[in-house]
């Protein structure tokens, strides 16, 4: 289980169309009341017209889910309509689930399921054509895809037509798309015979149903005098431009109804159910004037036309929302203007009472989200309608939700949409709804404008994070690591007005007989030479300090607020370590510098540029006197 509190029911479906998905998410919310049982809808997009890249990352779902941990699982496979995302789905429940789990909409032979019984739900429908009606030749549309439920419909058509010893050629049946755009390619199949045509189409949903008759309203047939035409799903209700489809009214409430009875079965029974519950729900016919039996009064119209004129201010508002959302999510240029530009948003989708933001840290190149690769971090929560903050906190994303979306006062529904683009797995978006409340159509376009935005965010930091690598490479050094001559005046000139009236010193060091090393030794052994050197400032500059290498053989030191005998003791300090490192890299090869200083108090007239001058020549004089040191056999300062 997710909390400890309640048990938990995953539930996985891909948005499809809205009369399914109103009357299936509402009957979660009511179930869960019921039962008192947490839900997490793990909701995926893709549309079967479409293909892209998104649609393809949408399959993450599957491995994200923490099957283990849930305490069951209600599946609706028909819904997954993108590639082979189906069939990947039964492979999940094969290889990865232990839990109980009930298959809705599709009979299963592994899995308890409830599913409407097609075969049965076809029967009155084709019986009031054949019997009712005296017809003899129907054609039946159906589905070039992988569906069930229409493979049954298609059966029951040739089971009813053979019952009644009525032919089926081979021009009755035409597989489409499943929409109201394959009109065109059923009109030209069943209309092929001019001196037979059909005398009833059956389609397998009302889309089908409803884009045929506006073909053959545009071909002069009429519906019904003509031809009959029926469908399924009974969907029509929104659609006023061609007569009320015939259908099957499919009982969706009750299919979830079922399914979560069963799952609370088995979540409680303590031995091992031997035998599979499957439950085939019966439809009802539902007659409509594209058979002729069917009549919308005035009243009806009246009702549909409020009904649309209501969704048409709705989806206006919605439009305009998700166009202020894009604008305002594009502009985004960190985690904090993101979250908020959602908070700004919130009182535009009223119904949102809790959303949190989870981002994986190994996938998310901020260091605030960095986190180890089995955990999400909260970067944005919304907590009963009021701004919630950034909590930035990383949880066990096993565990799905953050310990405060834990509720003990009543169960919740959760959905869940994963955050992706273009290859990156961000991390994923969990809402939570008003008492009663169910996703708009806006939940999937609201997730993809916050993929895109966390997208343009990634970006962003690449190129700042490319900028400045490339901004520290101009600066630095390659072979010492120190800052380099640019470097060096880009790191004390922000200083350099606070500095003045202040006592600074400015170090020049050089590399004794570099020449003479890479003659005997080589370049390498020169290299050796400039690297431990440069190792040896690092390590003995004092706090607030810059060295750097500016050229060849010579560095300079940087000291801010010092005197000589800070500089004294800072060159005293780098000759001892570069002794020690000297030794500890065995060299073949005697290392020694020369150093100068130049002590002064800044004035204005000071710049950069004539402290490193004044500092050269005070080199200058020290290489002379170094060098005689050297060449006596000993050095004071380093024993060698």
């Amino acid at each position: 289980m997710i909390f400890s509190l309640r048990k938990t029911i995953g539930v996985f479906i891909s948005k499809m169309f809205r009369v399914f998905d109103d009357a299936f998410f509402h009957a979660l919310e009511e179930e869960s009341r019921r039962l008192d049982m947490d839900i997490i809808v793990f909701l995926t997009a893709g549309y079967f017209l479409t293909s892209s890249d998104y649609d393809l990352q949408e399959k993450n779902i599957l491995q994200f889910a923490p099957l283990r941990k849930l305490d069951g699982l209600l599946v609706v496979p028909g819904t997954y309509e993108k590639g082979d995302f189906r069939d990947s789905i039964y492979e999940m429940l094969k290889t990865r689930v232990q839990c109980p789990t009930v298959i809705v909409r599709e009979p299963s032979e592994r899995f308890d399921s409830v599913y409407t019984a097609n075969r049965k739900a076809m029967v009155p429908l084709l019986r009031h054509l054949i019997e009712d009606h005296g017809l003899k030749r129907i054609c039946f549309q159906g589905s070039v895809y992988d569906d069930l439920e229409v493979a049954a419909r298609l059966d029951a058509f040739r089971e009813e037509m053979a019952a009644h010893d009525l032919p089926v050629p081979e021009n009755a049946v035409c597989l489409g798309n499943m929409w109201t755009n394959c009109g065109e390619t059923a009109y030209r199949t069943f209309f092929s015979d001019p001196s037979c045509p059909p005398e009833a189409v059956v389609c397998a949903n009302d889309y089908m149903a409803m884009g045929l008759i506006r073909v053959l309203a545009q071909k002069g047939i009429r519906v019904p005098e003509d031809v009959i035409v029926t469908g399924f799903d009974n969907i029509t209700d929104w659609c006023v431009d061609v007569p009320s489809v015939t259908s099957i009214q499919p009982d969706f409430t009750g299919m979830v109804r079922e399914a979560m009875t069963i799952l609370d079965l088995r979540i409680r029974q303590t031995t091992q159910a031997e035998e599979l519950i499957r439950r085939g729900l019966p439809g009802s016919l539902v007659l409509g004037e594209s058979c002729g039996c069917g009549k919308r009064d005035e009243s009806f119209f009246r009702r549909i036309c409020g009904k649309a004129m209501t969704a048409l201010e709705d989806e206006n508002d919605q439009d305009a929302a998700m166009n202020n959302m894009s604008i305002d999510l594009g502009a985004c240029d960190d985690l904090a203007e993101l979250h908020q530009a959602l908070i700004s948003k919130r009182t535009e989708n009223p119904i949102v009472r809790d959303h949190y933001l989870c981002l994986f840290g190994d996938a998310w190149n901020q260091a605030e989200c960095a986190c180890a690769a089995d955990q999400a971090v909260l970067v944005h929560q919304i907590r009963n309608h009021q701004d919630g903050g950034m909590p930035m906190r990383a949880f066990d994303r096993s565990g799905i939700l953050p310990p405060e979306a834990e509720n003990l006062d009543e169960p919740q529904v959760f959905y869940l949409k994963l955050l992706h683009q273009k290859g990156h797995n961000f991390g994923y978006s969990v809402f939570h709804y008003d008492p009663g409340k169910i996703p708009s159509r806006c939940f999937v376009q609201t997730n993809a404008l916050i993929s895109i935005a966390l997208e343009n965010i990634h970006r962003r930091n690449e190129l700042i994070e490319l900028y400045e690598e490339r901004r520290r490479s101009s600066i630095t050094d390659l072979l010492t690591g120190l800052l380099n001559r640019r470097g060096l005046i880009e790191s004390v000139k922000p200083r350099w007005s606070n500095l003045l009236g202040h006592s600074v010193a400015f170090i020049s060091i050089d590399l004794d007989h570099l020449k003479k090393i890479n003659d005997a030794f080589g370049h390498a052994a020169g290299d050796q030479a400039l690297r431990l050197v440069g190792q040896a400032i690092q390590d003995a500059l004092p706090e607030g300090a810059a060295g750097s290498r500016i050229g060849g053989d010579e560095f300079v030191v940087f000291l801010p607020d010092a005197d000589e005998e800070a500089a004294s003791a800072m060159i005293r300090s780098f000759r001892k370590i570069l002794a020690q490192l000297t030794a500890r890299e065995n060299c073949a090869f005697t290392i020694s510098a020369s150093a100068g200083w130049s002590v002064k108090k800044l004035e204005t007239s000071d710049t950069v540029e004539s402290c490193v001058e004044i500092s050269d020549r005070s080199l200058y004089h020290d290489k002379e006197s170094h060098h005689v040191r050297l060449e006596k056999g000993s050095d004071p300062d380093t024993g060698i």
